[in-house]
């Protein structure tokens, strides 16, 4: 009897080993990332010191920029981030001024590629990074709005679907992150979006779903407008396939003092 009770134990031993060793080696697989997006609205009302540290109590590894002008001051903000590698998309949103996208990362970028949704007037700023051999594909974005008539709402609506197609074919082979100003609110219960219906049906959801927030009650445009406070316009997300990412956590980033037109957002995201 005693050898029997032995063997049980040294069976049930070796399993939970093994089983241990199967959690571990799942964990180690598994990469946090702590992002965000921001659109600085061309650092109008605020210094590239002052929007680092706004942000510096998040800890972020990546945060992407739209309308973030030139002269180095993405570079300075991640200066500030602790985040040494930068990138900074060719063109500029619409052909404006000092709007471009950009991308401060803590690990290294590369694979830097702008990908034209159609034309150079509105553009996605593309990079990849490694954390713990798991490549994961950043894209900045900062995406057009159709509001003049009837024309200027077709072009802008092929070509988000010029980049929504883009994404769907890139699923296979890729974990892919979008994080900047889409200009467009999620559908919920009351609403459908058909922009975002786009990027929902190559696979993506924002990190609003995993995180259960409201955002119907809350705002990330019109900072400085007060009456807009709860208005629903959410428009700056980071999306992700949710067969690949998941947010564990995040918020819209609330400031006494708003340093843009927009609300930052960020996510602590895992990757599988």
């Amino acid at each position: 009897m005693g050898a029997i009770i032995k063997f049980s134990f040294t069976i049930f031993s070796a399993l939970l080993i093994m089983a241990c060793g199967e959690m571990s080696g799942q964990q180690e697989k598994e990469v946090h990332l702590r992002v965000a997006a921001y659109n600085v609205e061309v650092g109008s009302n605020a210094t590239a010191q002052e929007i680092g540290e706004a942000l510096l109590p998040y800890d972020l590894d990546i945060v992407c920029f739209s309308e973030a002008p030139g002269g180095g001051s993405t570079e300075d903000v991640a200066k500030v981030l602790g985040l040494s590698h930068i990138v900074v998309g060719r063109y500029t949103t619409a052909g404006h001024q000092d709007k471009y996208k950009s991308i401060a990362s803590r690990t290294p970028l590369y694979d830097y590629e702008e990908i034209l949704m159609t034309d150079t007037l509105h553009t996605v700023t593309k990079a990849r990074t490694a954390i713990n051999d798991k490549e994961i594909t950043i894209y900045s974005v900062h995406f057009p709005f159709g509001w003049r008539d009837a024309e200027h709402i077709r072009e802008t609506t092929a070509k988000l679907a010029h980049f929504a197609y883009y994404l769907r074919e890139k699923q296979d082979v890729e974990t892919s992150i979008l994080l900047g100003d889409f200009n467009f609110i999620p559908s919920n219960d009351n609403y459908i979006s058909n922009d975002y219906e786009m990027f929902a049906d190559a696979g993506f959801v924002p990190s609003w779903n995993d995180l259960g927030t409201d955002i119907t009650k809350l705002n990330t445009h019109n900072a400085f407008d007060s009456t807009d406070i709860g208005s629903g316009k959410v428009i700056d997300h980071i999306l992700y396939n949710p067969s690949k990412v998941k947010a564990l956590d995040g918020s819209i980033i609330e400031m006494e003092r708003p340093l843009s037109d927009h609300k930052p957002v960020w996510a602590l995201l895992q990757v599988n």
